[in-house]
């Protein structure tokens, strides 16, 4: 779990790296990758039985058959107590399964990842300032999200308060930039 972890701090930090050298498209595709690494980590913390992280640790768990989001939102979130709690819950892990098929589009060559190839009929990269914003906060608002489940189900409850402060902090100034011109 640590290792996932890890694994999603240091891509989080590739983005950014591939950002600055103005290589977007692969810094899109690694966005997935964030998110991939720390729903892992989550499932294997709460989700998986013994033999399955065995699996995993011997890279033999066919990650396909398991419904990890579905998993995650039933282990950390469980039954939701009023119907406001449980509907944002869905509207959040919908937008999620969302934001997961426009992923798999970035990092799989598709049609998302295709298109930017192109400025008019040249083949010249073609990203918006407000679309790689976008990518980038993706990749930080996962991460910011993701890391306090984990540090509240290892008994860290500083650290998650700390991450949880962070997010807002973080909503609060970037928010502004990531709406849709008028």
């Amino acid at each position: 779990m640590i290792g996932s972890v890890d694994q999603a701090l240091e891509h989080h930090e590739a983005i950014w790296l591939l950002r600055e050298r103005e290589l977007n498209g692969s810094a899109f595709a690694v966005v997935r990758m964030v998110f991939d690494a720390m729903m892992r980590a989550l499932w294997l913390n709460a989700c998986a039985e013994s033999e399955q992280i065995e699996q995993a640790a011997e890279d033999e768990l066919d990650w396909r058959k398991i419904r990890l989001r579905a998993d995650i939102k039933r282990a950390y979130f469980g039954t939701p107590d009023n119907a406001e709690t449980a509907k944002k819950l869905d509207e959040l892990f919908d937008a999620l399964n969302q934001l997961w098929k426009v992923l798999c589009s970035y990092t799989h060559s598709g049609t998302l990842q295709l298109s930017r190839r192109f400025t008019f009929d040249e083949v010249k990269p073609n990203y918006s300032a407000r679309g790689i914003a976008l990518a980038l906060n993706s990749a930080t608002t996962g991460l910011l999200f993701f890391l306090p489940l984990l540090f509240g189900s290892m008994s860290a409850h500083t650290e998650a308060e700390e991450t949880v402060t962070m997010l807002a902090r973080y909503n609060d100034e970037f928010s502004e930039r990531l709406k849709p011109p008028s």
